[in-house]
């Protein structure tokens, strides 16, 4: 219960806001789509370069206690921060090819206009 209280509340803070896309003024759908690919290209290849997979795991030569750890405890955090580097990276070429970050625009949805019904030709109901 204890683990399960700080998800469920991780997961309703991130349904608050709103979902974003890049954009800038004059860029076409395409051109936006073409620097994206190519940001991320660059993104990731520069987080391998910082954090590269080692399918070995860092951890666990076994001297002074580090033997016991997982070494998938090790690989996970290398996921981890290669994950968030390639995504600061992504945002950063983004930024500086002029893009900002703007929430996207919902379309507004307008309840459908009840057609008015033509009077009825009988008298009304009294009492």
């Amino acid at each position: 219960m204890r683990r399960v209280v700080p998800f469920l509340l991780m997961l309703a803070v991130s349904a608050c806001g709103s979902p974003m896309r890049w954009d800038k003024s004059g860029a076409t759908e395409q051109m936006v789509v073409t620097d994206m690919t190519a940001c991320r290209r660059a993104a990731q290849i520069e987080a391998n370069r910082n954090y590269p997979f080692y399918p070995w795991g860092w951890g666990g030569w076994g001297g002074w206690g580090w033997g016991h750890r997982s070494s998938l405890m090790w690989q996970m955090r290398a996921d981890d921060q290669r994950f968030f580097t390639e995504n600061r990276l992504t945002a950063f070429c983004m930024r500086t090819k002029g893009y900002e970050q703007v929430p996207i625009q919902q379309p507004q949805t307008q309840a459908p206009e009840q057609p008015q019904q033509p009077p009825s030709p009988e008298p009304p109901l009294t009492k």
